[in-house]
């Protein structure tokens, strides 16, 4: 769920925090009412609101607590199963997810070296630079697969909203603003989404964060976040929009 937070990791601490999370929605993390964004029959009908969402007050002027606010964040995705989001800023690109049965995802990108095509599926990270798919291996003695393997753990960070919910944990406290934001997807649909703003600025994994901001619509449905960091000296805006949740999406490996 959090693009921003890949330009952000790096070194040994990011690969492994990549490499070894699968984002898999926890059990038993669903249990209250029904959302269902896609319309009667449509995606999303009968997804569940995680417990740890329905626990937290969704509503103007309440102030959140960091670490229950980021378990709901890393359940909220999950939760619809499948989906798209885009992003925007550097890389940009879409990922179509889903965790049926474990955390997959493809994802087309436009970053500073040129396109790059990700796939990560049963466990295995395909990344294609233009001359065909490389299977990322950080063990493997292959210069260009080793490469790739990195390149790979650092791009899985994009994507996993594990790594949000531990961004969103750094900041003790988030207020969900007074005004409510009309938020405009890349489908075509408008979304009258609940605007919480992190309280000041705050440090995750050594990296300074200015503003941090989540969009949710009713029964917590993901609408968006975007970021404001410092990296390397430089100060960076991402942001992630997510559409299609609940549509039927299978990630397969790429054909070599």
């Amino acid at each position: 769920m959090g693009l921003a937070l890949g330009a952000c990791a790096s070194g040994q601490d990011a690969e492994a925090e990549a490499l070894g999370s699968t984002g898999s929605l926890a059990e038993g993390s669903s249990t209250t009412s029904p959302a269902d964004p896609g319309g009667p029959g449509g995606p999303g009908e009968g997804r569940e609101v995680p417990a740890s969402c329905a626990a937290l007050t969704l509503a103007p002027g309440s102030v959140l607590d960091g670490t229950g606010l980021g378990d709901c964040v890393s359940q909220a995705l999950a939760s619809f199963g499948s989906g798209t989001m885009q992003a925007i800023g550097d890389p940009y690109g879409e990922v179509d997810f889903t965790y049926d049965p474990d955390y997959s995802f493809r994802g087309e990108f436009t970053g500073p070296d040129g396109p790059i095509s990700l796939t990560f599926v049963d466990g295995v990270m395909w990344v294609d630079t233009g001359s065909g798919p490389v299977k990322g291996d950080t063990e493997s003695a292959d210069p260009e697969e080793q490469m790739a393997g990195v390149a790979a753990a650092l791009y899985r960070v994009f994507s996993d909203p594990a790594q949000t919910a531990s961004l969103v944990a750094a900041q003790p406290n988030w207020t969900v603003q007074q005004a409510r934001d009309q938020v405009s997807l890349p489908d075509g649909s408008t979304v009258e989404s609940f605007k919480i703003v992190s309280d000041g600025p705050f440090v995750w994994n050594e990296i300074p964060v200015a503003e941090y901001i989540l969009w949710y619509g009713d029964d917590w449905v993901p609408v968006g976040s975007q970021a404001s960091m410092t990296v390397m000296g430089q100060s960076a805006i991402n942001s992630q929009k997510y559409y299609d949740l609940g549509a039927p999406i299978t990630i397969a490996p790429p054909a070599r």
